[in-house]
């Protein structure tokens, strides 16, 4: 990145962070803070999940590799967050200057010291330059969401393609396999609570499976890190008489032309088809409505449709991906299809549960989420 490009937007994200870091909820790291009680429960859950001793080694040593490298946009917050973006940012950044799109160049990166799986751009006003910033715990939704996902999956990988599927058939299959259907109420109903991921348990995929899982944690991300881009490159934000939804369409497009080609290339351990089919938005945008959907029923306002289209008006759009690819266009769409089957049967069990909640428990909830948010900085 060019920094004289973009050293308005570097600048006011200093101001910004200084500013939300300096609020007594915001997601920073104790200064105090040890973390081998944290590494000694990972070691734990890696052992129960087969992992042997040398394999978690390895991991947390390669994952504190990574941290020690990353660079310091927002001093304070999670190491592995600034990691993560970085490493992200790079890519989209990478993939824009493959194809001549030389506007990254003006775009400041950030994390918010806030609680929430978010990204969002930020204009700066006056200058062509953006500030694309991540919520402190965007991957680690990710993260988890792609773990619920490919356990879905591997519950019956035929029927989720198969041409009988039924979604009361689907939300049957995940009864059945209830330890999952509370992973993920679990999950959402910690996002919805805390914006966070505090009350969500660790359990880490196999071995084997975790390349797997990541594939599609990368693509979620991937995703939602490119649509920002897309608004930054189409210059949106700086016209107030601009039509907002269609300004998400032509981000979630931008998003897409990334996608494909880097999905394509990726080798972890094979090509990403959930990120170059434009999956992982398929998955990333129905995960978002659904939590919504959890902190609507804890008391929080739910938002219209007048800025943001739904989840399924905007992944309707997706076909116009390898359109004039006939034998791509079915294989992409396939895979985005059968993922959107997967998060509507875990939605509609989900609306099954928040259904039965008692009134009690749901008014008690309401209570403490509203005093949790109003402990945090807003965005």
């Amino acid at each position: 990145m060019d920094e004289e490009s973009n050293e308005a937007a570097t600048d006011l994200w200093s101001q910004m962070f200084e500013r939300a870091a300096a609020h007594p909820g915001a997601a920073v790291m104790d200064p105090e803070y040890d973390p081998r009680g944290d590494e000694e429960h990972a070691r734990a859950s890696f052992k129960a999940a087969g992992w042997s001793e040398q394999q978690a080694d390895e991991l947390l040593a390669l994952s504190s590799r990574r941290d020690e490298a990353a660079p310091s946009t927002s001093p304070g917050v999670n190491r592995s967050a600034e990691a993560f973006h970085a490493s992200l940012c790079d890519d989209v950044e990478a993939e824009m200057a493959r194809q001549g799109l030389d506007t990254y160049r003006s775009v400041a990166r950030g994390i918010e010291p806030i609680t929430g799986p978010f990204a969002s751009k930020a204009g700066v006003i006056m200058t062509e330059q953006s500030i694309v910033s991540v919520g402190a715990f965007t991957f680690r939704f990710c993260g988890i969401v792609a773990k619920a996902f490919y356990r879905t999956i591997m519950l019956d990988p035929v029927y989720w393609q198969s041409d009988s599927f039924a979604l009361s058939e689907a939300k049957l299959l995940l009864r059945t396999n209830m330890p999952l259907a509370l992973y993920w109420n679990r999950t959402f109903m910690s996002f919805a609570m805390t914006g966070t991921n505090g009350t969500v348990p660790f359990e880490p995929s196999e071995p084997a499976l975790l390349p797997l899982v990541e594939q599609v944690a990368r693509a979620m991300e991937i995703f939602v890190i490119a649509h920002e881009y897309g608004h930054h490159h189409h210059g949106h934000g700086r016209d107030m008489a601009a039509d907002a939804r269609a300004e998400e369409f032509e981000a979630d497009q931008f998003a897409l032309r990334l996608c494909r080609p880097m999905g394509e290339r990726d080798r972890t351990p094979i090509w990403n088809p959930y990120l170059a089919s434009g999956a992982g938005g398929v998955i990333m945008l129905k995960a978002l409505e659904m939590l919504r959907r959890f902190e609507h029923a804890l008391g929080a306002a739910m938002p219209t449709g007048d800025t943001h289209p739904s989840a399924d008006e905007r992944i309707a759009r997706f076909d116009s991906v390898a359109a004039v690819e006939p034998i791509a266009f079915r294989t992409l769409k396939g895979f985005r299809g059968t993922s959107a089957r997967v998060m509507d049967a875990v939605d509609a069990l989900l609306k099954d549960f928040l259904s039965v909640m008692p009134e009690a428990d749901r008014i008690r909830m309401i209570e403490t989420r509203r005093k949790l948010w109003e402990q945090l900085p807003t965005p």
